[in-house]
């Protein structure tokens, strides 16, 4: 089984929820460092994934299966990847994931099961074929798996990794480009050092082996071409988008970076058919935790329709990315819903139409599935600017209400797309089936937070996909077993069972309360975990893993891994997250004369290590710079900890006489300062943040008693601490 531990702070999301919501919007992005993020774990179980993966490449025939479903049908790009997913590359094929700091390529004959995606790992299974695994990035602590049938392969380092596994299953092949490996296997484990080979054979008397790392082949040349493009495509956007947001090395390449002085860095695809709005040219499918998700059919369509927000101006749709202060909260479609069952029947026909809108800058997201309040302001703090906007939202009981919010875009010409709603649940081409509504008719129909229209089979994957015979891996992967050093979570719910209660709902994406009830009402062996037995333990009757030839070093008892530790809670700091780094293949020696004559090997392109605009770069070569960068990266961490909870109490009580708007500009200023003092230190190589300015004197005006200019006890004056520096 293959499974991949992705860091949880690459995707799970602050809880600096006080004034980073007060921020400069995107006009202010590209100005302002880029310094590390407290981030910390989502709510257990409740709210979904803030990061799933994107189907970024398909190259030959490849085939996909979707969670809770039995068919394969033909994969399709820009197809969000989740738990339960599955990918089948057949012959001359090949296929990339990308999700967030990594990038996961499989060869052909592969199949890849996604058994777990959330914000603590990635799990999946990789019962035959080819896969690679690029890490760019992992926190302190994360623990990195890759299971196959007859060993589960650790990572401790972020690096490039490749698993084969032969077409029976019996021999399994580690190759370390660079980072460091752990190998378990038959109760015992092994290392694998950077630019070594390690092969696993047999499953109830393995034996393993090491050698050098040889030539690299057609597949290995593939990945490195890609990394190298993405490495050049990173560069131009490195300034406008967080690191951790999937998609953007697609923007360079099929659009331009533009700076408004309202809207701050717009991005504008170069070239657009007469007429278009976002979200326009593409389908719907249903994707599980987030129900009803937009899959666009051009080549940059994910960043920008999965995060930000569009903005015509002067007649031109631009895309707003939003601050760069936070990692991305992944969202299945950021629009607004009008119409609703039996809206204008006389146009779109039995059932009725159902249209949308792409959502303007600053405006408040409101997911159409259940989430905490916590989800709700983490996934609009990097496009709402205004604390007032969401707290208006999170105050609240009943969020579903958006007929008294005014849209920016609903008035906006041709940005209101509306098709039938057979056009909508079959997954048809939106482009194919819009209706064309009057105008008048558009500003009556009735907003919606959700689309309420039921899904079906085929809105798994949607007609195109459904309409092409897909390839179908052999039926002897179904039956094979695969080892894992963490249990994998049960099966998915079967489909047909989940769409029984989603008609119940109106359409409304399941909870996972819901979820865990349907699966208890199931008999057992229908959500049993898959093939999977522990890499910790021997087989009945098997013996331990032992070295193929003298000279390499004995394996280590294997430790039982203990299971996944739940999330931290709102209020725990993680620690933050070093920029991606370049990776470098490095020789190992090893212990005895290799099975493989060594060969020179490819530098692989790596993506470029980003960090804040201004600050200088840090090298493997310089320890010392990595140091004094931790340190500073630890003060500014503390500072804005502190600051963060200091604004929470002020917008809970504030100062006497200070309007809430004269909070909010302030504490926007404490930010700007924060980050400007980051920079400057960055830049200068110290390893401490320079004092904060001394704050003046600010005249503050009560909202309850209006000022009174010939009355000067009517100004109060307030003196506001300046934040305390902790280095």
């Amino acid at each position: 089984m293959l499974t991949v531990t992705v860091p949880a702070s690459r995707s799970l999301f602050i809880a600096l929820v006080g004034g980073l919501f007060l921020a400069t919007g995107c006009s202010s992005m590209a100005q302002v460092a880029q310094p590390p993020v407290r981030t910390v774990a989502a709510a257990p179980g409740g709210d979904p994934p803030g990061r799933v993966g994107r189907l970024s490449l398909l190259t030959g025939t490849v085939s996909f299966r979707a969670s809770g479903d039995t068919a394969w049908a033909v994969a399709i790009p820009n197809r969000p990847v989740t738990t339960g997913d599955a990918l089948w590359s057949d012959n001359g094929s090949r296929a990339e994931v990308e999700i967030c700091s990594a990038d996961l390529r499989i060869g052909a004959q592969t199949e890849l099961d996604v058994e777990r995606l959330d914000d603590q790992s990635i799990q999946a299974s990789l019962p035959q074929g080819s896969a690679i695994v690029h890490l760019r990035a992992l926190a302190t602590g994360e623990t990195d798996e890759i299971d196959a049938p007859n060993a589960a392969v650790g990572f401790g380092t972020e690096g490039e990794y490749r698993v084969d596994v032969t077409p029976d299953g019996a021999t399994t092949t580690i190759t370390v480009f660079s980072g460091a490996a752990e190998v378990t296997a038959a109760g015992a484990s092994f290392t694998v050092d950077a630019n070594q080979v390690a092969t696993v054979q047999g499953d109830s008397a393995a034996t393993y082996n090491l050698s050098n790392i040889g030539a690299p082949d057609d597949l290995d040349q593939w990945s490195q071409s890609r990394d190298a493009q993405e490495t050049a495509a990173d560069v131009s956007s490195a300034n406008y988008v967080s690191p951790y947001m999937p998609g953007t090395t697609d923007l360079a390449a099929n659009g331009q970076w533009s700076q408004d002085p309202t809207e701050g860095p717009i991005w504008y695809p170069h070239t657009v058919v007469a007429g278009w709005a976002p979200y326009r040219d593409g389908h719907w499918v249903w994707v599980g935790r987030w129900g009803w998700t937009w899959v666009d059919d051009a080549p940059w369509g994910w960043a920008p329709v999965h995060y930000g927000r569009w903005a015509n101006v002067r007649g031109r749709w631009g895309w707003c990315p939003g601050r760069v202060i936070a990692p991305p909260v992944y969202a299945p479609a950021l629009v607004v819903f009008v119409g609703g069952n039996g809206w204008n029947v006389s146009l779109f026909g039995g059932g009725g139409g159902v249209g949308w809108f792409p959502l303007a800058p600053r405006e408040v997201y409101r997911p159409p599935y259940a989430t905490s309040t916590g989800y709700l302001r983490r996934v609009n703090i990097t496009n709402v600017t205004n604390v007032t906007n969401i707290t208006n939202v999170t105050n609240v009981t009943n969020v579903t209400n958006v007929t008294n919010v005014t849209y920016r875009n609903r008035s906006v010409a041709n940005a209101v797309t509306t098709v039938s709603q057979g056009t909508f649940v079959n997954g048809s081409p939106v482009s194919r089936g819009i209706v064309r509504v009057p105008p008048d008719e558009i500003t009556r129909a009735p907003l919606l937070r959700r689309s309420p229209v039921v899904p079906t089979r085929m809105s798994l994957v949607g007609e195109a996909a459904n309409g092409r015979r897909a390839a179908l891996p052999p039926v002897a992967l179904q039956r094979r077993q695969v080892v894992a050093v963490h249990a994998p979570p049960p099966a998915p719910v079967p489909f047909s069972v989940q769409q029984r209660a989603l008609a119940t709902t109106g359409g409304e994406p399941l909870t996972h309360a819901q979820v865990v009830q349907l699966r208890r009402a199931l008999p057992a062996a229908t959500t049993a975990a898959v093939r999977v037995r522990p890499a910790t333990v021997l087989m009945p009757g098997g013996a331990p893993l032992r070295p193929a030839r003298a000279g390499i070093p004995a394996a280590r008892p294997a430790i039982s891994a203990q299971a996944l530790r739940p999330p931290t809670t709102m209020s725990e700091p993680v620690p933050p997250r070093q920029p991606p780094t370049a990776v470098k293949r490095e020789p190992a020696p090893l212990p005895a004369t290799p099975t493989r004559a060594p060969a020179p090997v490819a530098q692989p392109a790596s993506r470029v290590q980003r960090l804040p605009p201004g600050a200088p770069p840090i090298t493997a070569a310089a320890p010392a710079a990595k140091a004094t960068r931790a340190k500073l990266d630890d003060a500014y961490v503390k500072q804005s900890t502190q600051m963060e909870t200091r604004h929470a109490q002020e917008f809970a009580k504030p100062p006497s006489g200070e309007s809430q708007q004269a909070l909010a500009e302030q504490q926007d200023a404490d930010h700007r300062d924060l980050q400007a003092r980051y920079q400057q230190a960055a830049a200068a190589g110290k390893s401490t943040l320079p004092p904060p300015p001394k704050a003046p004197a600010r005249v503050t005006t009560s909202k309850a008693t209006p000022p009174k200019a010939t009355t000067p006890a009517a100004h109060p004056v307030q003196k506001r601490k300046a934040p305390v520096q902790k280095p």
